[in-house]
C-alpha cells in the first residue's frame, strides 16, 4: 500500500532531499574561501571527509563497520578510486573558471550516467534521454564557448571529466545495489589525502583555512551524502533529480553573493537551456513511472 501525494513519507522525502543539498551548496563558496594551492585543498578535504564518513559509519554500523567495508569488494574499491578523481577534477575546475560553468557542465552526469548504463547494465535509453543528451550537450557547447581562455577552458574541460566520471560513479552504485556503499567514500577520501599530499608543495593552512574545511569534509559533506543518500528510499529517482538541481542554482548564488562572481552570459544561457532540459525529462520520466505503477506522479515509493 503506498502513501497519499501529501503523505508524511513523501514530505520526509522531500525535507531529507532539499536539506541535502542546502548542506552541499556552500561547497563551492569554501573551495573559494580557502582560496589556497588546489591541491594542498585535495589533501586536507580528503582527510577531512574521510574522518566524518567515519564518524557517520561507525554511528550506524558500530563494530560492524569492518564488515561492512569488506563488503564492498573490487566494485566498492572502483567506485572510491572513480569518486577520488571525481572529486579532484570539480576542486580543479572550481579553481580554474567560473563556479557557475563547473556547476553547470557537472548538472549533466546523470545524462552520463545514462550512456554509461548501455554499457554497465545492458539498460535500452528511452528517446526522450536522448534528446536530453543531444540538448544538455548544446547547452555546455554554449558554455565552452563563452570562456576559450586557456584557465577556464582546462576548468571547463576538468568539470566535463568529473560529470562524465560522476555518471559511472553513478552505474556503478546501482550495479552494486544493495550493498551499502558508503565506506567507499571513506576509501575516497583517503586517496584523495594520499595524491594531494604526494603533488602539494605544502600542506600549511591558517586556522581559518582550516576551520573552514573541517566545516565542509567533517560536517557539510557527511551530513549531506547521508541526507541524499536517504532521500530516494521516499521519492521516486526523478523527482529527487530535481531536488539535485537546487545545487546549481544555489551554489553560484552563494559565491555571487560572497565574493561576487557574477555568472557569465553564455553561462546563464548554457546553464539555463540544462535546467530546461533536466526539468522536462525528470518530469516525463515521472509520469511515466506513474503510468507503470497505476498511481499520480507525486507518490511516493516506499
Amino acid at each position: 500500500m503506498h502513501p497519499s501525494s501529501g503523505s508524511p513519507s513523501r514530505a520526509k522525502g522531500l525535507t531529507l532531499g532539499i536539506l541535502g543539498v542546502l548542506f552541499l551548496s556552500p561547497d563551492t563558496l569554501i573551495i573559494r574561501l580557502v582560496n589556497t594551492d588546489p591541491w594542498t585543498f585535495i589533501a586536507w578535504r580528503g582527510a577531512f571527509t574521510c574522518a566524518g564518513m567515519l564518524i557517520i559509519l561507525l554511528l550506524q554500523y558500530r563494530l560492524a563497520v569492518f564488515a561492512k567495508t569488506y563488503a564492498i569488494g573490487w566494485i566498492g574499491v572502483l567506485i572510491a578510486v572513480i569518486f577520488a578523481f571525481n572529486n579532484i577534477f570539480f576542486q580543479l575546475s572550481v579553481q580554474s573558471t567560473a563556479v557557475a560553468n563547473t556547476l553547470v557542465i557537472i548538472a549533466t552526469a546523470p545524462l552520463s550516467a545514462a550512456l554509461f548504463s548501455i554499457v554497465f547494465l545492458r539498460e535500452k535509453i528511452p528517446l526522450r534521454t536522448w534528446v536530453a543528451i543531444l540538448l544538455a550537450t548544446l547547452g555546455v557547447a554554449i558554455v565552452f564557448i563563452g570562456d576559450l581562455a586557456p584557465g577556464d577552458l582546462f576548468g571547463n574541460s576538468a568539470a566535463l571529466v568529473a560529470a562524465i566520471g560522476l555518471g559511472i560513479h553513478f552505474v556503478l552504485v546501482r550495479l552494486a545495489t544493495p550493498t551499502d556503499m558508503t565506506p567507499a567514500v571513506a576509501i575516497a577520501g583517503v586517496l584523495m589525502c594520499l595524491i594531494g599530499i604526494t603533488i602539494t608543495p605544502d600542506l600549511y593552512l591558517r586556522p581559518s583555512q582550516l576551520g573552514y574545511l573541517v566545516l565542509l569534509g567533517v560536517i557539510l559533506l557527511p551530513v549531506s551524502f547521508a541526507l541524499l543518500t536517504r532521500a530516494p528510499q521516499y521519492l521516486p529517482a526523478p523527482e529527487v533529480s530535481l531536488i539535485l538541481l537546487l545545487e546549481m542554482i544555489l551554489g553560484p548564488l552563494w559565491v555571487w553573493w560572497a565574493v561576487q562572481e557574477r555568472p557569465a552570459l553564455p553561462t546563464l544561457i548554457g546553464g539555463g537551456l540544462i535546467v530546461i532540459v533536466l526539468t522536462v525529462h525528470a518530469i516525463i520520466g515521472l509520469r511515466t513511472l506513474s503510468k507503470r505503477s497505476g498511481r499520480p506522479a507525486n507518490t511516493p515509493v516506499n
